[in-house]
């Protein structure tokens, strides 16, 4: 399993701007998710699904509570042990860009 631990990264949308903190844990052999807030002030619900693990990326959906439940692409590419970029895909918003992705020791 790829990207496990504790990371960061900033996304700016109409609906969320800021950073939150990502933890990726291995659940029996499946990859679990749990986000804190750090400067975004509150997390929607969420569930993450269908992760797919390709060399040294991860993919996958997540449905998001926001205003009603919406369905959003997942794509993360750890770039070195310590680093990561990536985007999440929102249906009629676009595509947004993860910054500064950085691993949180």
């Amino acid at each position: 399993m790829i990207g496990l631990g504790r990371w960061t990264g900033t996304i700016e949308t109409s609906m969320i701007s800021g950073s939150a903190v990502v933890e990726i844990t291995d659940n029996n052999g499946e990859y679990a998710f749990s986000v804190e807030p750090d400067s975004i002030k509150t997390i929607p619900n969420f569930t993450v699904y269908d992760i797919v693990e390709s060399d040294n990326t991860l993919s996958g959906k997540a449905d998001i509570e926001l205003m009603g439940k919406v369905s959003v692409q997942i794509f993360v590419e750890f770039t070195s042990d310590t680093t990561f970029k990536g985007y999440i895909k929102v249906p009629f918003f676009g595509k947004f860009e993860i910054k500064n992705g950085r691993k949180i020791v």
